[in-house]
Formats: C-alpha cells, sequence, structure tokens
C-alpha cells in the first residue's frame, strides 16, 4: 500500500518471504551473476535500468538535446518515490549530496545552547555521526556517549542519558559493524517525551528493510543511494518530519531553498525572504541530475517488489549463511535476543582489527579465498562482512560456504 495521492500516510507490516520473481529480479542486476556480490554494505551495483538511465541523461547533454524543463519533473518524481519507501510525504523529503551532508544539515540548524547534550553510541556509529558532535564541543554542547552491550546499541542506557537539556539523540537504522538493529521505535518515543529530535543515520537499511518513519517516531533520517537505494554516489535524501521542518533553520541558503516570486530563478527579488515550509529548505544549490536519473530508475524497481518483500528474503539468506558459517566453526557475530537479525553477517571478534583485515589468520585466509573465488565482502572492525540485497538468491550462500569450507 502507498501514499494516496493526498500525501497521507500508509504503513505496511513487513510479514513472511512471498513467492515472487527473484531470478527475475537477480536478472537485472549483472554483477550478481557475473560474481557472488555480498558488499552491498559499502558497494553498490547498478541495475540495468539504472544504468540506462544515467547512460540516456548524460548521451542528451552530451548531444545538446537536454533541457533544463525536464528537469524538476524528474526531481519532483524521486522526491515522491522516496518519500513512498519511508511511508512520508514528499514534502518531507530534501535532496542532499550523502548521508554526512543530511546528518551535518540537520546538527547546524538546531539552534544549540551551551549546556545542551547529545546522546549517541559513539562505539558503534560510523565516524561521520561523530565528528559533527565531537566539533560541537567547542561550542559548550555535551556528548553523551553510552556504551554497547554485546555489540548493540544499548536502548535502555541510550534512554537514561536522555534529560531536560537534550536536544538530539542520533542511531544508525542499522550499524556498519557489527550489523546490528536499532530499537527505533522506543529511542523515538524517548525523544519525544523529552523534546529532543530523534536522526536516524539509515544508510545501511534504506531500501532493503521495511521502514516507517511515523511508526518508528523517527524525526530525521540521513541515507544515500550509494548502498541499498543502488544508485550513483553523491547523493542523497534526507527525511525531515513535518513539525520539525520550521524548527530547524539551515546554515546554509541558496534560490531552492526560499520563497520565491514569479520571476526567474536566476533574478534576485528585492525585499525580505522567506524559507520555503517544506523540506526543500535545506537544498542550498543544484542538484546532482545524472544521479537522480540512477535513483529514479532504482527507485521504480525497488517499490515495484517492495521492502516488505526484500526484507523476509534477505533476513532469511542472513540467517542461512549465519548458521552454515557457525557450522563451520566461525565465531558469527548474533545480537541480542531482543533484536531481529538485519541482512548484514559477520564473523570474528569486533574490535580484533580493521578495514584491512582479521586479527584472526584463519579469517585473513577465507577472506583472501573469497576474493579469490569473485566473492565481493569486506572487513570492517576485524570482521568479516556480508551484506544481502534483492539481487541475492540461496547459490550465493552456498558459494560462501564452499568457499570457507575448504579454506584450511
Amino acid at each position: 500500500m502507498s501514499e494516496t495521492a493526498g500525501g497521507t500516510r500508509a504503513a505496511r507490516a513487513p510479514g513472511r518471504e512471498a513467492a515472487f520473481d527473484w531470478a527475475a529480479v537477480r536478472a537485472r542486476y549483472p554483477v550478481a551473476t557475473n560474481s557472488t556480490f555480498l558488499n552491498i554494505t559499502s558497494g553498490t551495483p547498478l541495475s540495468n535500468a539504472a544504468r540506462a538511465a544515467v547512460e540516456g541523461f548524460v548521451r542528451a547533454q552530451w548531444a545538446g538535446a537536454g533541457t533544463r524543463a525536464a528537469r524538476p519533473a524528474l526531481l519532483a518524481s524521486a522526491r515522491a518515490r522516496v518519500a513512498r519507501l519511508v511511508r512520508a510525504r514528499a514534502g518531507e523529503i530534501a535532496v542532499t549530496k550523502n548521508v554526512t551532508e543530511g546528518l551535518n544539515i540537520v546538527a547546524n540548524a538546531i539552534d544549540w545552547r551551551a549546556g545542551d547534550n547529545v546522546v549517541a553510541c559513539t562505539e558503534l556509529e560510523h565516524p561521520n555521526n561523530i565528528y559533527l558532535w565531537l566539533e560541537l564541543r567547542r561550542r559548550g554542547i555535551e556528548l553523551r556517549a553510552p556504551r554497547a552491550v554485546k555489540g548493540a546499541i544499548d536502548t535502555r542506557a541510550m534512554i537514561d542519558a536522555v534529560d531536560a537539556r537534550t536536544r538530539l539523540v542520533t542511531a544508525s537504522s542499522v550499524t556498519f559493524a557489527p550489523g546490528f538493529r536499532a530499537e527505533l521505535e522506543p529511542l523515538g518515543r524517548a525523544c519525544r517525551r523529552a523534546g529532543a529530535l530523534f536522526l536516524v543515520d539509515g544508510v545501511q537499511s534504506c531500501g532493503i528493510l521495511d521502514l516507517d518513519v511515523d511508526a518508528a517516531a523517527i524525526d530525521a533520517l540521513a541515507t544515500s543511494t550509494g548502498k541499498g537505494l543502488m544508485g550513483l554516489p553523491g547523493l542523497g535524501f534526507l527525511y525531515v518530519r513535518a513539525d520539525w521542518i520550521e524548527r530547524l533553520r539551515p546554515a546554509y541558503i541558496g534560490r531552492y531553498s526560499i520563497e520565491r516570486g514569479t520571476g526567474h530563478e536566476s533574478e534576485f527579488e528585492e525585499g525580505n525572504y522567506e524559507f520555503l515550509r517544506d523540506a526543500r529548505r535545506f537544498e542550498a544549490g543544484n542538484y546532482n541530475f545524472p544521479g537522480i536519473a540512477a535513483a529514479e530508475a532504482s527507485l521504480v524497481e525497488l517499490l515495484e517488489i517492495g521492502t516488505h518483500r526484500i526484507e523476509p528474503r534477505v533476513v532469511r539468506l542472513a540467517t542461512a549463511l549465519a548458521d552454515g558459517l557457525e557450522a563451520l566453526g566461525l565465531a558469527v557475530t548474533s545480537p541480542p535476543e531482543i533484536l531481529a537479525r538485519s541482512h548484514i553477517v559477520t564473523a570474528g571478534r569486533l574490535g580484533a582489527g580493521d578495514a584491512a583485515g582479521s586479527h584472526d589468520a584463519r579469517l585473513n585466509r577465507i577472506g583472501a579465498a573469497l576474493a579469490e573465488a569473485g566473492v565481493r565482502h569486506t572487513f570492517r572492525k576485524g570482521l568479516l562482512r556480508f551484506g544481502f540485497h534483492c539481487y541475492n538468491d540461496d547459490s550465493d550462500v552456498a558459494r560462501v560456504l564452499d568457499v570457507v569450507r575448504a579454506t584450511p
């Protein structure tokens, strides 16, 4: 179920894996047939349709046939599809450059006062969701960093750290390592009670796991097209809940972020200006239209499949891989019982290594063997890491297990 024409929200609950032509989906992604691609956590494949959309845009530009007049419709369509994906409204979606820009837009739009605080589990956040809060300490803002428990964000500790001076709580919907989900709704509800903003880094889940931003009590969510949305790098989206938009004053301003009269966008209009009353107020400059063309094509496909179908499938595949690796003697990281498994599977000991490899010699041998066999994967924080999306199937799980089984 999608949004109605009037823009009302419609919830859609994930269910069991549905019958679907997954072979046809897989065929759209050449990388899925040319390799065993389990690297959605840090890289993204393009579908044939997304590639064609980018090439068509560039070809028209090259030939001088591309016109500016067609671009607003493309932009509006992509914006509306992102909104539909997360059960938001188009007016709550801003176009950004990447996740980092989205996070910084929110961080710098708050009217901070010395003595305010931010709550974040810095042990598990990506560095780009840490540095901006450290920088705020120069303005007298406290960063409160509750410790993780067994590799997962400690929801109770996060909530207990919130007080009357908490202006913002932030968390990744799924951590990049070890790949566990956060309990979004309890965190969001705690923020509502305290009057704080709940900001989510959704890049490791958007387009893969089913999400309703309203049901999860999310106030702002930053993502990019470089992972689960399967577009080009250099483009992102920022959701800001409607009742927060006018409470945030953008640090940057441009012709697309303000209310304009009837003149051409290149003309300066005398008099006072007002920021737009929707999320476009956070857009300060021109747009990455080749990226938007790719995103639009990818979003069409993702919405056709539906994250309500993708989530149960990728979780089943991830569970099968985790069980298989564990049976082969690997130390698979498992989320606490209160958390469902995500689409990410990691093995090893968190922190026992870095992005180049593990302190565990066997894991390094397995990583080298996987690369030799054309299995795309990564290491993060010393963990051997795999990530599933809609183009993966059981043969990918079997391929990994065969390689691990053959590696001493």
